[in-house]
């Protein structure tokens, strides 16, 4: 009797970081499917697309290797081991360095079409890298001062940097969503076929800001509301996963918003094309290769 009462109650600390491993996986698993998917559909894809696809998917299976070894740790290696649940596990916290690495390289994608959808705005680009520095560099230091921390409790010095941290994340992928669906709205051209293109990228770009803005946004205000509990690191574990998937779904896309299929509609596109007005079919050429591929 006096065992179990020594064990503390873990629904809201472990076992939403468990549930969080788990949610997690079967994002990992839709994210290998894609890559797969991506290899096997774009064999033509220059190579520096290739290998962002690799490299993304690599830092997210190392992530999501680091938070199934934190949990492994917690619950158990150190089963009835309750004095071990207030340790911090370095690899909990090196996940953390990954999701930054992994958000600025796929929020970089989409600034980068952004650069070219805006006819190279410098001036706007920096702006939108701004808010996706902020959030990079804001959990970096975040990793650098609890890198010798050696209990969870010792995270609560850093519940503001936290909340800044996520803060940026929902400030950025709103201003790249925001900018591309204004950059997109401002392509429509009034013929019936380019705009329809740009409805769907419109609501691809809503539609992948969004996913990756919730996790945020939940983030933040589990933190703030309940900063006891680890329900805000549940959110926090999806991060990259979310960021990853964006991407492979934003390459493996591209049929269905340019509304055709592979090789048997390449010629009645171009047959398409040659009816339209110059300035129009060069605005649909350039939005079928800007966006969503760079």
């Amino acid at each position: 009797m006096s065992t179990a009462a020594a064990v503390p109650v873990l629904d809201n600390t472990f076992g939403a970081l468990f549930l969080g491993v788990v949610l997690a996986m079967g994002l990992w698993g839709a994210s290998t499917v894609q890559m797969y998917y991506y290899y096997d559909q774009y064999p033509r894809d220059a190579w520096s697309m290739k290998a962002l696809v690799i490299t993304v998917w690599s830092l997210d299976t190392a992530h999501q290797g680091l938070i199934t070894h934190s949990a492994y740790n917690y619950l158990i290696r150190n089963y009835f081991n309750p004095a071990h649940l207030l340790v911090l596990e370095k690899t909990l916290l090196d996940m953390v360095l990954l999701n930054a690495i992994i958000c600025q390289i796929v929020q970089g994608f989409f600034i980068y079409r952004a650069w070219r959808l805006s006819r190279h705005n410098l001036v706007l680009v920096t702006f939108l890298s701004l808010f996706s520095l902020g959030q990079s560099l804001s959990i970096l230091i975040y990793y650098i001062k609890s890198f010798n921390f050696k209990t969870l409790a010792q995270l609560s010095d850093l519940f503001i940097l936290e909340k800044v941290l996520n803060v940026f994340g929902v400030v950025s992928d709103f201003s790249i969503a925001g900018t591309l669906i204004f950059l997109l709205q401002r392509s429509r051209t009034g013929w019936k076929t380019t705009d329809s293109i740009v409805n769907r990228l419109i609501l691809f770009s809503i539609n992948t800001g969004a996913v990756t803005s919730l996790c945020a946004i939940f983030a933040l205000i589990f933190v703030s509301v309940y900063p006891n509990t680890f329900i805000y690191i549940t959110f926090y574990m999806l991060i990259s996963k979310m960021y990853t998937n964006s991407l492979l779904a934003t390459l493996n896309a591209r049929s269905s918003v340019r509304g055709r299929g592979n090789s048997e509609d390449s010629a009645s596109t171009s047959i398409h094309l040659s009816r339209m007005p110059n300035d129009v079919a060069k605005a649909r050429t350039s939005l079928l290769t800007i966006h969503p591929l760079p």
